[in-house]
C-alpha cells in the first residue's frame, strides 16, 4: 500500500470516530472506495491485478530490458499520479466530513440552547402573569 494512502486511511478513521453514521460505516465505505480499482486505473490491468514486476529478464535481450524498463517506468509515472490525485480528492471528502461532524455539532448545541431559551420565555411569562396577579389583586379574571 503506498504511505499517502495509509496515512489517508489513518485520516478518516480519526474522524470518523465523530461521524454522524458512525465509525463502522465509515470504515467499510472507505474501504471499498480504496481497494475500488477504478479510483486507480493504470495501477491496475484489466483483471483488476496490481501490476508486478516480472523477473523473466534472463530470457530477453538488452533492448528488450531496456524497452520493457521505459514502460515500467511510464506505467510507474501514471500510477504515481493518479493516486496523488486520488489521495488529494480522498483529502478532500475529510475535510467535507470535518464539516459535516461540525454542522451536526452545532445543530445540536443550537437546539440545545433554543430550547431552553423558549422555556426561560415561556417561564418568564408566567412569572409576570403571577406578579400581576398579586400587584393587581386578581387581574381581569
Amino acid at each position: 500500500m503506498h504511505p499517502l494512502v495509509r496515512d489517508l486511511y489513518k485520516r478518516v478513521i480519526l474522524v470518523g470516530r465523530d461521524y454522524p453514521l458512525g465509525l463502522p460505516y465509515v470504515r467499510t465505505t472507505w474501504k471499498k472506495a480504496l481497494r475500488n480499482p477504478d479510483n486507480c486505473p493504470s495501477c491496475y490491468t484489466n483483471d483488476g491485478e496490481q501490476h508486478k514486476q516480472q523477473d523473466n529478464h534472463h530470457s530477453k535481450s538488452n533492448d528488450d530490458d531496456n524497452n520493457d524498463d521505459d514502460v515500467s517506468l511510464k506505467r510507474y509515472s501514471q500510477c504515481e499520479r493518479e493516486t496523488r490525485k486520488a489521495v488529494g480528492k480522498g483529502r478532500f471528502y475529510v475535510r467535507e466530513m470535518i464539516g459535516v461532524i461540525q454542522l451536526k455539532k452545532y445543530r445540536t448545541m443550537k437546539k440545545r440552547y433554543n430550547s431552553n431559551d423558549n422555556d426561560n420565555e415561556a417561564l418568564q411569562k408566567r412569572m409576570q402573569e403571577i406578579v400581576q396577579d398579586a400587584i393587581g389583586g386578581g387581574g381581569t379574571k
